[in-house]
């Protein structure tokens, strides 16, 4: 199961061992505290599951919204302190490259994913073919001229960041053996 707080949308998801992904999402924006455990219960019962038939637990650590990221990893370390499920984190970054790879199906060896926060502020950071950090998170310079790395992100979506796309790169990972993240959020206030 994966849960992501990190925008205006909360939702959930979980990949069955057939590969069947079973998703929900609320409705009202920023409502994260409100509406994640009635999203989980929804989704458990759509999908025949329960804490106990979970074995792995993601979270989207980051970067994004400051409350969301906090209510989304609290209730990941409460679900695992309780029921021992394996916890993982994921960042919105390497969701991106994700997207990038399977949008762009290039074979590029570095991917280079980058946000923009507001006020013209962007993060970024490079990945290989494998969603690997290949750098830190970086705070781009205000001479960044977004324009010349566009192209990569133009078919990315806020709607793309969800909680679907995060459980599908978990899935990847932990089937191809590739280390995941600690649920240490990442701020945008806290990048250096």
């Amino acid at each position: 199961m994966v849960i992501n707080t990190s925008g205006p949308i909360c939702s959930v998801a979980i990949i069955s061992n057939n590969q069947t992904i079973h998703y929900e999402e609320s409705i009202s924006e920023n409502q994260h505290s409100e509406s994640l455990f009635k999203l989980i219960h929804k989704l458990f019962d759509k999908s025949n599951n329960s804490y106990s038939t979970i074995t792995n637990l993601g979270v989207v650590v980051g970067p994004g919204s400051f409350t969301g990221i906090r209510a989304g990893i609290a209730a990941a370390q409460g679900i695992h302190l309780a029921s021992k499920i394996t916890l993982h984190g994921i960042s919105t970054l390497e969701m991106q490259a994700y997207l990038i790879s399977n949008s762009t199906k290039t074979n590029d060896d570095e991917i280079f994913s980058i946000i923009e926060v507001s006020n013209n502020k962007f993060y970024s950071q490079t990945f290989n073919h494998k969603f690997i950090a290949t750098s830190k998170i970086k705070l781009l310079d205000k001479n960044f001229n977004y324009n010349d790395y566009k192209h990569y992100t133009e078919s990315i979506t806020s709607s793309n960041f969800n909680a679907k796309t995060a459980a599908l790169l978990l899935s990847y990972k932990l089937q191809n053996n590739l280390p995941t993240l600690n649920t240490t959020p990442i701020y945008f206030n806290t990048i250096n």
